[in-house]
């Protein structure tokens, strides 16, 4: 990418492009380690980036207020992570009429008009992460047998949806004699997570397996799990890797964090946005990967650079 973005012929010079960038919240690690990656991309490249984002994830108005302001300011790019899928579409639609080039980041919206999708495959990477959990109970347990929950953050996001399609299609493969005794939303708050959790505990105290969606609800089960005297009992996964989930992980209150690679697609998104400027054909859609992260490899190089990664990246140039 970086060949095509030197080598092609100009439409305009490099260092006169304007990119706007714009993740879901300013409140979570997730984006923060998002934005680190498309800094450090724009600083190598010399672009011009403006980013800006709602505090929080919840606030979908906010962030289509956003997207309005970007496109009236005319860059020559745009990249955004829908926080939902219809929502944001006459945004993206009208930024494409309007000749500003779009590329999506982590959720897709629901529209084919964008130059291209940079994104984990979340419903496979559910799967997988299914697929350790029951391993992982049969590790724990001899078998694959009894009752279990999860939680989603909040409905209606693209990426979660995804997730959890594809940790139940693996449940039902991998584990068909598992049972989910409880679903429940977390509005996206931390102490809504940990609240919610205490109440399954309580309410279901032979659980073997729990599974939260993101890292709002992965704190919220590492801090219920030591709350409510649940930790070591049962097998705890989670998806992305913040500071209290990688500590959880390190302490064993969390088995397996099924973790993206969010420093790769900000670092990635910015030659995107840039190659498209220039007229590069991009791919429409983009596997970005993910890894899953137990407390026997999080502290190899592997491990480190996606569990780490502002940390491991901060010596590139």
């Amino acid at each position: 990418m970086l060949l095509g973005v030197t080598s092609f012929a100009e439409t305009k010079p490099v260092k006169d492009i304007s990119i706007f960038y714009i993740v879901k919240a300013s409140n979570s690690f997730y984006w923060q380690i998002m934005m680190n990656g498309a800094q450090l991309a724009a600083k190598n490249l010399g672009v011009q980036v403006k980013f800006q984002e709602p505090v929080a994830e919840s606030d979908v108005a906010q962030q289509v207020s956003i997207l309005n302001d970007a496109i009236a300011l005319h860059p020559d790019a745009i990249v955004i992570a829908p926080t939902v899928a219809d929502a944001l579409v006459p945004g993206i639609e009208r930024a494409m009429k309007d000749g500003i080039k779009v590329i999506l980041v982590d959720s897709a919206a629901n529209t084919n008009d964008y130059d291209s999708f940079l994104a984990t495959n979340n419903v496979q990477a559910g799967k997988d992460l299914a697929k350790e959990f029951v391993n992982l109970i049969i590790q724990k347990y001899g078998k694959a047998q009894g009752n279990i929950a999860y939680m989603t953050s909040m409905a209606g996001v693209g990426s979660l949806s995804q997730r959890d399609q594809g940790f139940l299609e693996g449940l039902k493969e991998y584990g068909p004699d598992l049972k989910i005794v409880a679903h429940e939303y977390a509005q996206n708050a931390i102490d809504t997570a940990t609240t919610n959790w205490e109440n399954i505990f309580t309410a279901h105290p032979d659980l073997v397996g729990v599974f939260a969606d993101n890292n709002v609800c992965g704190d919220g089960l590492a801090r219920a799990l030591q709350l409510s005297g649940m930790s070591g009992k049962l097998v705890a996964v989670s998806f992305d890797n913040d500071p209290a989930e990688i500590a959880a992980l390190g302490s064993g209150i969390l088995q397996a964090l099924q973790v993206q690679r969010p420093w790769n697609i900000g670092y990635w998104s910015i030659f995107y946005a840039v190659s498209t400027v220039e007229g590069v054909g991009l791919p429409k859609n983009v596997d970005t990967g993910a890894f899953i992260a137990t407390k026997a490899n999080m502290n190899t190089p592997e491990g480190q650079a996606i569990l780490n990664p502002i940390e491991f990246h901060k010596s590139w140039k």
